[in-house]
């Protein structure tokens, strides 16, 4: 049997986790993502925090447990994976807990990107700019909107 470890959920790593179940149903698949979400529409991002989604849980498509029993993924929320040894096929990675190595005999990268933001003075001070990329970015920016409301907002990107 042959075991795989993917680094990072979301589009890329669950996309090839299903589409890898698909080919080989006796695969070990162990998904590791760092943040707490595997799986949702990044698309609909914006349109939560414009209002025309309503419901924050439309945005979560799966979720690690009907991962499991879909397609028997076995799909690890906050576990980063922080080192790669290819010579000895492990990985390091760090939870809650502490760190672990994984073993693998197949390993597919698919952690993400990060946003550009461009250098500017005072930015990293700032208390309302925020990239939206993923769920938590995306609560940010509700609980700020919640707190202080809105009298102006400038959106920079286009992107999703």
């Amino acid at each position: 049997m042959t075991k795989v470890v993917i680094v990072g959920g979301v589009a890329g790593g669950m996309s090839a986790a299903t589409r890898l179940r698909r080919l080989q149903e006796d695969a070990e698949i162990i998904i590791f993502e760092k943040g707490p979400y595997v799986s949702f529409a990044n698309c609909g991002l914006p349109y939560y925090v414009s209002g025309e989604i309503s419901d924050r849980d439309q945005l979560l498509v799966q979720t690690p447990e009907s991962l499991k029993a879909r397609f028997n993924l076995d799909v690890r929320p906050y576990h980063e994976v922080i080192a790669i040894n290819p010579e000895m096929k492990t990985v390091t990675v760090k939870n809650n807990v502490g760190t672990l190595e994984e073993t693998y005999d197949k390993l597919i990268l698919s952690p993400g990107a990060s946003p550009f933001v461009p250098p500017m003075t005072g930015l990293d001070e700032a208390t309302n700019v925020f990239s939206l990329r993923n769920v938590p970015d995306l609560d940010a920016i509700m609980k700020q909107l919640e707190e202080k409301g809105t009298a102006e907002t400038v959106v920079i990107g286009a992107g999703f």
